[in-house]
């Protein structure tokens, strides 16, 4: 079988070693190329950068003992994304693959995760992404257990097209391999790792504001992402980013909206 054409990134770092295990895991099916953010970028999302010189910085390193052309990145996952379809490409990939995270992004940790902007921004340009991460309780070898899956994945995704607009997010419960149930296409869940603003007495004074994490729990449904990975299934929702409109909202109140026209442009409405 042709090898697939594959542009992998993170948000952890070019220097993480989910994403040293990503590659591991591709390499064998796809001719892979590695674009990843010079330093962490956690949480931030489908965000870009944007400095006053208009200017992206990025370079060429190597990883040792490995062929694969790898690009430092000096901004965000997105920025990653950007730089490796509009410079480094010659043709769209076959896919844009992101992770592998160290931590979940179920549920609405979609919203924050740049594992998961990177690949809204791949397909904001066409481009199938898959986003992986992993929710093991252990070390880096939660990452080594991951790779035996994500062939059969991408794979999948090939024989069975990710439609348009939509973005595949893959989780790996916090479960040895041998205690896995298997996989389970799910819905998206409600709970998320929340950061608030906490009170410290021993900073008041000064300018600091602690940041404390949360886990902000939600009723979750049987065939969300979040239940079931405490089940330990390997979750997989399909995101969709190309409307993000309420349409039965829009459908219910836009009358009621636009009676506001007679009031500031009464001559006109």
């Amino acid at each position: 079988m042709k090898k697939f054409n594959i542009v992998i990134t993170n948000d952890d770092s070019v220097y993480a070693p989910g994403i040293f295990h990503l590659y591991k895991a591709l390499s064998s099916i796809a001719n892979v190329t590695v674009v990843a953010p010079a330093e962490d970028q956690s949480c931030k999302g489908v965000g870009v950068s944007l400095p006053k010189s208009r200017m992206i910085e990025a370079e060429e390193i190597s990883w040792e003992g490995e062929e694969v052309k790898v690009w430092k990145v000096f901004g965000t996952p997105a920025d990653c994304t950007k730089f490796a379809l509009h410079y480094l490409c010659s043709e769209k990939p076959d896919f844009i693959i992101s992770g592998i995270n160290n931590g979940s992004n179920a549920g609405r940790n979609v919203l924050y995760s740049g594992t998961v902007g990177a690949t809204v921004q791949a397909t904001f340009a066409g481009v199938p992404g898959i986003a992986f991460s992993a929710m093991y309780d252990e070390g880096e070898e939660k990452f080594a257990k991951a790779e035996q899956f994500i062939p059969s994945i991408v794979e999948h995704f090939h024989e069975h097209p990710i439609p348009a607009g939509t973005l595949m997010n893959v989780n790996f419960p916090a479960h040895k391999v041998d205690g896995m149930k298997g996989f389970s296409l799910a819905k998206q869940g409600k709970s998320f790792w929340d950061l608030k603003v906490g009170s410290d007495t021993d900073l008041k004074g000064t300018t600091n504001y602690p940041l404390v994490e949360e886990w902000d729990h939600h009723d979750e449904e049987e065939n969300s992402d979040i239940h079931l990975l405490t089940e330990g299934f390997i979750t997989c929702v399909p995101i969709h980013v190309q409307d993000l409109t309420d349409h039965k909202h829009h459908n219910d109140h836009k009358k009621d909206f636009e009676k506001l026209n007679k009031l500031h442009f009464s001559e006109t409405f």
